[in-house]
């Protein structure tokens, strides 16, 4: 990463912080499984006695990120942390070792590493800056439009590996008992797909293999520790922001981690300040462990700020430290698990925003098992609000779902011809017929819309996009949410629409009340180039046709459209239709830079 960003506020997400109390530059999580130092002092404040570097029947390891080419404070950092730890016993780089990827750097990094005796068991994780040196022609000079400029993923990858003294992005480390686990990104995506940057993508195999590090680890109830770069979103400091917007299977992520209060999540990257409030929280997951799982920012070698974590028999003391004067800056417990007798969670979801009046949804319902034993004979049933329907059984029996599994059951519902919000419930129960876990879900039926309607305040009752949702009164970005800024066509800004990535699409519901949909449709001005500012291959920079469809007829479609041509005006008559479909359709078989924005878009409706 480039540059720190602007400190986030503390109003935008105090529900989710609800449990984390600041005094005096001290975390104080109040909620089970977090538990602080006491006392205001910033210095290293009293900590249990079992958990204190050195103590008999104790680990401490050494956290570090983001050196970036910066030497001095790298061997400033290694000074105080022998000095707060003489006896660390596993050395952790969480990425951005380096500042571009050559080798030359790599070694840099050991020769100060060696000059201070770290030959303890090393753990590295692959960042973003690991894999800058393709916009560069050589140390000196930056050259980002001939990019790659003779670099291969290969040859990023086995650079790193030598360093690493591994083969992989992903791996584990098992010190005295202690395990710490590192996933990082199997494949260099703008390789892969040039609408993405950094982003992080974990294939399969890793998702398998993470999956079961977690389970074997965690029926111990002993804290494990998980290094990643880039932080998951809404985590850590400045993770709401451009940072928390890169791993592409966070979902998978999460789920696996939300299952264990011990676990505790490593990330790097945004260069924040670890002293502040946000450093470290809690992430609770849908289905997972009511206490969810701790999430910790490891600061940047950079600030001369790094993590020292010693555990012991109850638990684990992460130490947040600034070198710069040699103090615990901000501290946190994490206690053994009690494993103790298994719960079994549920959720429920649907995967669109409103259905139709008399159209069919779909509802799944997630029973998971945490802790010990298993789950068998349980059954689901729904219990459907007046007007709804199903052809399958409300009640449907479910497999014997084993400790950290997830089993699924998904009906098609049929909605009654009335708008408004229906709650619907549900149950599992045990073998006895015992409710183990109830939920609820509030499905909307939409309403037709009436007058003039920006389709933007308008629930979807489907949606497709080549990269995350389709966005509101912004233009696309990437796979996460509200992850760029305002529509831009041709140099006018729009203050409602939607964006898309082509292929792509929105439905809405009209009701029949509608007689025309207009919009001033065009790709955006702004088409992301990441951080490197890499060339889209051969001058390529998007080309779309705008289409719409009432009740799956076309009634409109515009020409091809590109980056830089003045916005068409989309007028298409609606009449009668109970449906519309927004699409936005690729030219020429890619969506590189296919960034298709529908400025304005309204619906005439009666009044």
């Amino acid at each position: 990463m480039a540059q720190q960003r602007t400190p986030r506020t503390r109003t935008h997400r105090s529900r989710l912080r609800a449990a984390l109390v600041v005094v005096a530059g001290a975390s104080l999580l109040a909620q089970p499984g977090l538990a602080a130092a006491d006392g205001p002092d910033r210095s290293a404040g009293p900590a249990p006695a079992g958990h204190r570097p050195g103590a008999p029947g104790t680990t401490t390891f050494d956290v570090f990120s983001d050196i970036q080419g910066h030497i001095d404070d790298w061997d400033a950092v290694l000074t105080d942390a022998e000095r707060a730890a003489p006896g660390s016993s596993a050395t952790v780089i969480n990425g951005d070792i380096v500042d571009r990827g050559y080798a030359e750097e790599y070694s840099e990094v050991r020769q100060t590493m060696d000059a201070h005796d770290r030959d303890q068991p090393l753990l590295t994780s692959f960042g973003n800056h690991e894999a800058y040196a393709p916009a560069w022609c050589d140390q000196q000079t930056l050259c980002q439009p001939s990019w790659p400029n003779g670099f291969t993923p290969e040859d990023l990858y086995g650079t790193y590996f030598d360093f690493a003294g591994t083969d992989k992005v992903y791996g584990e480390r098992v010190v005295n008992g202690v395990p710490l686990i590192g996933i990082g990104p199997d494949k260099l995506m703008w390789w892969e797909d040039q609408n993405l940057d950094d982003h992080v993508h974990i294939g399969q195999e890793q998702l398998d293999w993470f999956r079961d590090r977690v389970a074997a680890h965690g029926r111990t109830g002993k804290p494990f520790f998980v290094f990643t770069h880039y932080p998951l979103s809404n985590t850590v400091t400045q993770s709401d922001g451009d940072a928390g917007r890169y791993h592409l299977m966070e979902e998978e992520i999460r789920e696996i981690l939300g299952d264990y209060p011990q676990a505790v999540l490593f990330s790097s990257h945004t260069h924040a300040d670890i002293g502040e409030d946000w450093w470290a929280d809690r992430v609770h997951v849908p289905g997972g462990h009511p206490d969810g799982f701790t999430a910790v920012d490891t600061g940047a070698v950079l600030n001369r700020q790094y993590i020292q974590v010693t555990t012991g028999p109850d638990g684990a003391v992460v130490r947040a430290r600034d070198a710069r004067n040699g103090t615990v800056i901000n501290e946190l417990t994490v206690p053994k698990a009690d494993r103790g007798a298994g719960r079994t969670t549920l959720t429920v979801d649907t995967p669109v925003e409103a259905v139709a009046p008399r159209r069919q949804v779909d509802v799944t319902a997630t029973v998971a098992r945490l802790g010990n034993g298993a789950l068998g004979g349980a059954t689901v049933e729904l219990d459907l609000p007046d007007g709804w329907a199903t052809e399958s059984d409300t009640t449907r029996s479910l497999g014997p779902v084993k400790s950290g599994e997830r089993s699924r059951l998904t009906w098609t519902l049929q909605a009654p011809e009335t708008s408004g919000t229906a709650r619907i419930d549900v149950a599992a129960r045990d073998r006895a017929g015992r409710r183990v876990a109830e939920r609820s879900l509030d499905v909307a039926v939409a309403e037709a819309p009436s007058g003039h309607t920006r389709v933007s305040s308008l629930p979807l009752l489907a949606e497709s996009n080549t990269h995350g949702p389709v966005e509101r009164d912004r233009t696309n970005g990437g796979p996460a949410p509200a992850d760029r800024g305002e529509i831009t066509i041709d140099g006018k800004t729009y203050d409602h629409g939607l964006g898309m990535l082509a292929p792509a699409s929105a439905t809405i519901y009209s009701g029949g009340r509608c007689s025309r949909l207009t919009a001033e449709a065009g790709l955006d001005d702004d088409i992301p180039q990441g951080s490197q500012r890499r060339p889209f291959p051969d001058g390529e920079s998007g080309d779309v046709m705008f289409v719409v469809e009432a009740d799956g007829r076309e009634v409109y479609r515009s020409g091809v459209v590109r980056q830089g041509d003045p916005a068409v005006t989309v007028d298409a008559a609606i009449d009668g239709a109970g449906t519309v479909e927004l699409i936005a359709e690729d030219v020429d078989g890619t969506s590189v830079g296919d960034y298709a924005d529908w400025g304005h878009a309204t619906l005439t409706c009666a009044d």
